[in-house]
């Protein structure tokens, strides 16, 4: 692990503002020597491992006429490409462009180079990290060996608890996940206290995986080597469910009980942790132990067409999160109210634009009605927008409804939802920078 973007050791450089032709680089031509399109890198600063490194490039056009051109960003010695675009730089004018990377997450300081590449000409620096401190909180305890196929159940405990912070994973120094966390990751850290990312180790051999948490007191870095062979350690199965239906057929209010019988080969079972799907929701976390073991969900949590979800989790991080385990949720036909479905979002939009939602509804009640439906925004929800709506008895239509989004200056991803009387609906945006 000692390359902060793709584990290889980066060291040396070049001079900036060559010309590409010169070096034999991919995109070169003939009239590279003759077009006066100046390459800068013009600003990078030392970030902490883990971070996300921006580099800042100006091209500057001294001709007479517009230049259009790629741009691509390496990293490293062997030059890995991590973005190209395509733009114009207008005559006399000079073009920035920010681009940038999530840096792998070492243990100590370390400098690589950095490349900026047009069609004509290029330039190069040295950038550097810091090296990330050992994460506190993290699960499995150890390494592990696993049989082909194990499904692994990976835990960033918080820093500061209580504290919201971001966790990048990485397999074998690619980034897997990460960012920004959608909803479930969300709700997994309000209510365990950790970030979580499960994989499937299907084919044999070695591998790590890696957990950058980043905060704003630094960054943390948890490691696993996994060997995957046969002997392993192998996942827990759920080796029963009641009722045996894959379905529920509930008026809303309805209390329910489900419950399932799993087993875990190595006979350390943990936990299990039951979800409310659409809802993004955790229903509830209940103890398991030994080798076989029963859990009872009881409840009246609801959402048309949501499934009641039970992830069972073994003491060496195995586990089985699989859908195929649940219930699906249905209102019963004798239901009547108005549902709420979003069928689509503007998303991704920039940051300071406005996000339109636009939600179908459908009364599925015999009477007219008139409903006031609600836009709420954010893990700490707020209500931006609300739309009146009147619908005959059986009657479906639909509303749009919208809000200027905040003027981040970092990628940001939250869930939005329309709520009405009787029904909501929620999904995931993402705003850019």
């Amino acid at each position: 692990m000692d390359d902060p973007v793709r584990r290889r050791v980066f060291v040396g450089a070049t001079a900036g503002g060559l010309l590409v032709g010169a070096l034999g680089k991919t995109g070169a031509s003939t009239q590279a020597a003759t077009t006066d399109l100046e390459v800068s890198i013009a600003e990078t600063d030392t970030v902490p491992a883990g971070e996300y490194l921006r580099v800042q490039t100006e091209l500057t056009n001294t001709t007479g006429a517009d230049i259009r051109t790629g741009l691509e960003l390496f990293v490293g010695d062997d030059e890995e490409r991590i973005e190209r675009r395509e733009l114009t730089v207008p005559a006399g004018e000079t073009e920035t462009v920010r681009q940038g990377f999530y840096t792998y997450p070492v243990s100590d300081d370390q400098t690589f180079p950095v490349r900026v590449e047009t069609d004509f000409r290029a330039d190069e620096t040295l950038v550097g990290v810091t090296g990330a401190s050992a994460l506190p909180d993290s699960s499995p305890d150890s390494d592990l060996t696993v049989e082909p196929g194990t499904e692994v159940f990976f835990e960033a405990g918080a820093v500061v608890p209580g504290e919201r912070q971001q966790t990048i994973w990485w397999l074998d120094g690619n980034q897997e996940s990460g960012g920004v966390g959608g909803p479930w990751e969300a709700a997994y850290f309000g209510e365990v206290g950790a970030a979580y990312w499960t994989y499937t180790f299907e084919e044999g051999g070695n591998r790590e995986v890696a957990a950058a948490v980043l905060t704003d007191e630094g960054t943390y870095v948890a490691t696993w080597d996994i060997e995957v062979t046969a002997g392993g350690n192998s996942s827990p199965t759920i080796d029963d469910r009641q009722p045996d239906s894959a379905t529920l057929a509930l008026a809303r209010g309805e209390s329910y009980e489900v419950s399932i019988t799993a087993t875990d080969p190595d006979g350390d079972l943990d936990r299990v942790v039951w979800w409310l799907t659409q809802a993004d929701t955790i229903l509830e976390s209940d103890e398991l132990d030994g080798g076989t073991d029963t859990a009872t969900l009881s409840t009246d949590s609801f959402c048309h067409t949501c499934m009641v979800v039970p992830w069972v989790i073994a003491a060496d991080g195995t586990a089985s999160t699989s859908f195929d385990s649940g219930w699906e949720l249905l209102e019963a036909e004798d239901s009547e109210g108005v549902s709420v479905d979003i069928r689509s979002t503007n998303a991704p939009v920039e940051a300071g634009d406005t996000l339109e939602v636009i939600v179908d509804v459908t009364n599925d009640g015999s009477e007219a009605t008139e409903q006031t439906l609600e836009l709420e925004v954010g893990h700490d929800p707020e209500v931006v927008d609300t739309q009146l709506i009147a619908l005959e008895g059986g009657e479906s239509g639909a509303a749009t409804l919208s809000f200027e989004t905040y003027p981040v200056t970092q990628p940001q991803s939250f869930p939005v939802r329309v709520i009405g009387p009787d029904d909501d609906d929620e999904v995931t945006v993402d705003v850019e920078t």
